[in-house]
């Protein structure tokens, strides 16, 4: 007797021994109703068993012979009476230098004719993989489930508390006639131990218990990805995950079936440790409570990313983030209707970027209170938010590259943009802000007057916004490359154009910026530079076919088409400061 467990009521008992073959510990007690119960004896060698006939598997070595020798497996198929020595043949291919190479080594299949037939391994081998070229997979047929403890393979006794680096790495890959889990007893865990190892198992309802409490990298990246048939999840109960970068990477990854996630209840964060964790679990309703308040690089990026019928997300309590750290996180959740609070002031490299992307039943925006941001912090975070209405204030004056790009793009039904107060702009900084926000009728002021070195900073800033009447005073005298290309391309209620004082041109600075402005039929524009491709190519290509064309007395330039005055416009001259 080596194990005991209490239980308060005899129904306890039952949702724990229920359905299993072998059940650890060997004496459960009741308290209330002064029950003992002795349960079956827990057989740890790895054992698989037929629940189709003529069902088949073998174990087939992926890599180099040299690699692997070292892995020594026997098997029995009448329940561990008498082992047999497990036999490969190698398997060879043609190189492009014409030469015959060994890529891998098929081992025997065993056919389990009769639903009940089983066949036992157990093996002495240090590893069962080694790296990403060189592992064993299972290979299977029909329907198989298996039970016993998956470490018989190393010591041929099992219960072994540690899982060397790529231990069980891809060991059954795509095994879509697995319907049950072996144990996985280790409670040590080595790099890429579990790494995709039951990837593609899509029979697999139930995941088996991990026990680990310390992980490592990639520990269990992958591990049931795409287990289509999965509804339950296994208690996660590692708390620090600092040393463990990748270790839940992709780990659920489109589990279709998997409704309740697991308690995370890590406070520690290591790069990546969610990453794309929950991604495209289109029946996961609940989120994990998040504890962390400090965050690692890409920690939650794409956590949630298509799970579609995610509702409400968990609170994110931190207020130190790290680069990508919540980017991507719940793209395409398109039942989320409340976004959490983020709480963070100071940001970091791209740590929101599309972090709400396609969420198209939300329809209101968490408070933005950061004053200092970061390269692509919040670029593209709503970007498809189709049912928000309003857009967060955003307080920051100092802005950086690329941090505002394609914010609210494609918001339809945005109507009102928040007030952008900077004068210093830095390059790509309001790059696709509005693109598409058909709803939109007034622009924001842009108070800017100086471009310099903030090359693309409007750049196709309302393109497609088409109930926008009117266009924001644009005052900048000093322009810079791109720095208006497309801005209003495609505003088709547009019948004015801001007023364009700058006199010098530089390269695609007005470049197809009012091009499909259908109803365009007032251009005033200052400058002296002769248009051409190089500076307004295709800049009022589609405008109305007539309208008025003020410009610059001191204009030499008589440019008439796409790239210049429009055909049929009336021009009007006025000295530069006044009309």
């Amino acid at each position: 007797m080596k194990y005991l467990k209490k239980f308060e009521q005899h129904s306890d008992y039952e949702a724990f021994s229920g359905g299993v073959e072998y059940v650890t510990p060997n004496v459960s007690v009741c308290v209330n109703e002064n029950e003992v119960h002795y349960n079956p004896y827990y057989d740890p060698i790895l054992k698989f068993t037929a629940k189709e006939a003529n069902s088949t598997i073998q174990l087939n070595r992926v890599g180099s012979a040299t690699t692997l020798s070292n892995a020594v497996l026997q098997y029995s198929t009448n329940n561990g009476g008498t082992w047999s020595d497990y036999t490969y043949t190698e398997q060879q291919t043609t190189n492009s230098s014409g030469e015959m190479v060994t890529v891998g080594y098929s081992g025997q299949t065993i056919t389990l004719e009769n639903i009940g037939d089983s066949v036992k391994f157990k093996g002495t081998n240090t590893r069962l993989g080694v790296n990403n070229l060189n592992y064993h997979q299972f290979v299977m047929t029909g329907k198989i489930k298996a039970s016993g403890d998956i470490t018989s393979l190393r010591n041929k006794v099992g219960g072994n508390v540690s899982m060397v680096n790529y231990g069980c790495y891809k060991l059954f890959y795509n095994c879509t006639s697995l319907t049950k889990a072996p144990s996985l007893p280790s409670k040590i865990l080595g790099v890429y131990c579990y790494n995709s190892m039951f990837q593609g198992c899509t029979s697999l309802t139930t995941a088996p218990e991990l026990h680990a409490t310390t992980l490592a990298t990639n520990c269990y990246n992958s591990m049931f990805q795409g287990c289509t048939s999965l509804t339950k999840a296994p208690e996660l109960p590692a708390t620090k995950l600092s040393s463990a970068s990748n270790c839940y990477y992709s780990m659920f990854q489109g589990c279709t079936s998997l409704t309740t996630a697991p308690a995370l209840p890590a406070t520690t964060l290591g790069p990546s440790c969610y990453q794309y964790m929950f991604k495209g679990c289109t029946s996961l309703t609940t989120a994990p409570e998040l504890h962390a308040t400090t965050l690692a690089t890409n920690c939650y990026n794409s956590m949630f990313q298509g799970c579609t019928s995610l509702t409400t997300a968990p609170e994110l309590p931190a207020t130190t983030l790290e680069s990508s750290c919540y980017q991507y996180m719940f793209k395409g959740c398109t039942s989320l209707t409340t976004a959490p609070e983020l709480h963070a002031t100071t940001l970091k490299f791209s740590c929101y970027g599309y972090m709400f992307q396609g969420c198209t039943s939300l329809t209101t925006a968490p408070e933005l209170p950061a004053t200092t941001l970061e390269s692509g912090c919040y670029s593209n975070i709503f970007e498809g938010c189709t049912s928000l209405t309003t857009a967060p204030a955003l307080p920051a004056t100092n802005l950086i590259r690329n941090c505002y790009a394609g914010m609210f793009m494609e918001c339809t039904s945005l109507t009102t943009a928040p007030e952008l107060p900077a004068i210093n702009l830095p390059i790509y900084c309001y790059q696709s802000m509005f693109q598409g926000c058909t709803s939109l009728t007034t622009a924001p002021e842009l108070p800017a007057t100086n471009l310099s070195g903030a090359s693309y900073c409007y750049y196709l800033m309302f393109k497609n916004c088409t109930s926008l009447t009117s266009a924001p005073e644009l005052p900048a005298t000093t322009l810079e490359s791109g720095c208006y290309q497309q801005m209003f391309q495609g505003c088709t209620s547009l019948t004015t154009a801001p007023e364009l004082p700058a006199t010098n041109l530089i390269k695609n600075c007005y470049k197809e910026m009012l091009s499909g402005c259908t109803n365009l039929s007032r251009i005033t524009a200052m400058f002296t530079t002769t248009p051409s491709t190089t500076y307004t190519s295709n800049w009022v290509n589609g405008v109305a076919s007539s309208g008025t064309f003020v410009k610059n007395a001191e204009a030499t330039w008589n440019v008439t088409g796409v790239h210049g005055i429009p055909n049929g416009w009336t021009v009007e001259t006025v000295n530069t400061g006044g009309k």
